[in-house]
């Protein structure tokens, strides 16, 4: 499977700061009014739901990256070990190379010369004084190549703890973060939910507007984008949902999750996330497979369809449905 959501892309671009909802609007006292609060306190639940699927979207990243150097602390630690143990045996060799010179006497050429019977003895305990003092510089130069080794494992395995600890200190943190954007996300979804209850069956088909049919050209090509045109098709009248990412139910960025893995690309939970993989499509050049996104900051995603067209889970008490794409909400569009 593709993973087109990249770990390095998502860990260096956590969501913006969360931002605490505005005060709810005065109850609405009848039907009109709950109609028009209903699109404002949409758009507003909308976003806090997607803030809310890129703030998971970086737990995700913080919790595989802690994974991930968790796992080179202990190798780093091992690699200390191992480090202290040939340090070890190289000081051992060092000492029983200073004592058999301390012990046989060799010392110097004087005490060669004193000790020698003959000239010939002379040079053989002088050819021996050399070897001992050239096995005394070897393993000295021995010990102290294996001494920094030991001294960068040592740093390697404290940087590891360090990195490690940091992780752990960020994935909390993105932790805290999702559980407030999801708290601060499900007040606005009680609101609209609430507004939208006092809709009549009349308001609430007149709100999501007519049943529009699926362009006249057929869905044909190839690609990751065509394929997830495709899976998303078959999903078309599920119920839309809050936070939903199939297969009953769905959200925007939940409908585009699900039928992008059904054509082997994983794509972050968030429509924002979404917006920064593959490369950039204008408006004149949209393809079908597209991503298609809304507002700015992007708080919606459908996949275009063509013919002017997108497929789409567009808000609560809706279905997924193919709608005429929105110029003046249109933010950009991404091509996978």
């Amino acid at each position: 499977m593709v993973l087109v959501s990249l770990l390095a892309l998502v860990l260096g671009a956590a969501p913006a700061s969360a931002q605490p909802p505005s005060p709810p609007p005065p109850p609405p006292t009848n039907a009109a009014d709950a109609a028009a609060q209903l699109d404002q306190v949409q758009r507003e639940a909308e976003a806090l739901t997607e803030e809310w699927h890129a703030a998971q979207d970086t737990v995700d990243a913080r919790q595989a990256e802690l994974q991930t150097l968790e796992q080179a602390v202990a190798p780093a630690k091992a690699a200390v070990d191992a480090a202290k143990a040939d340090e070890e045996q190289y000081r051992q060799q060092l000492d029983a190379v200073a004592m058999g010179t301390f012990e046989s006497g060799n010392l110097d050429q004087f005490n060669a010369l004193l000790a020698s019977g003959s000239p010939q003895d002379f040079l053989d305990q002088m050819s021996a004084l050399e070897t001992l003092s050239a096995d005394y510089k070897a393993a000295l130069e021995q010990l102290s190549s294996v001494v920094d080794v030991t001294a960068k494992a040592q740093a390697d395995a404290d940087a590891a703890v360090e990195r490690a600890k940091t992780a752990a200190d960020e994935a909390k943190k993105a932790e805290d973060d999702v559980a407030a954007r999801k708290r601060d996300a499900e007040i606005r979804i009680d609101q609209a939910e609430k507004l939208l209850e006092r809709l009549s069956p009349q308001q609430r088909r007149e709100r999501n507007g007519p049943k529009e049919d699926a362009p006249d050209v057929p869905i044909t090509g190839t690609g990751a984008g065509v394929e997830a045109l495709k899976a998303a098709a078959t999903q078309l009248g599920k119920p839309y949902q809050w936070g939903a990412a199939g297969p009953s139910s769905y959200d925007c960025s939940g409908l585009t999750s699900w039928a992008f893995k059904k054509a082997g690309v994983t794509l972050p939970r968030s429509s924002s996330q979404q917006a920064r993989v593959g490369k950039a499509v204008s408006w004149d050049n949209m393809q079908p497979g597209d991503l298609v996104f809304y507002y700015s900051p992007v708080s919606h995603v459908g996949i275009y369809a063509g013919g002017g067209k997108m497929i789409n889970a567009p808000q609560t008490g809706d279905v997924v449905k193919y709608q005429t794409v929105s110029s003046s909400a249109f933010s950009g569009a991404r091509r996978l």
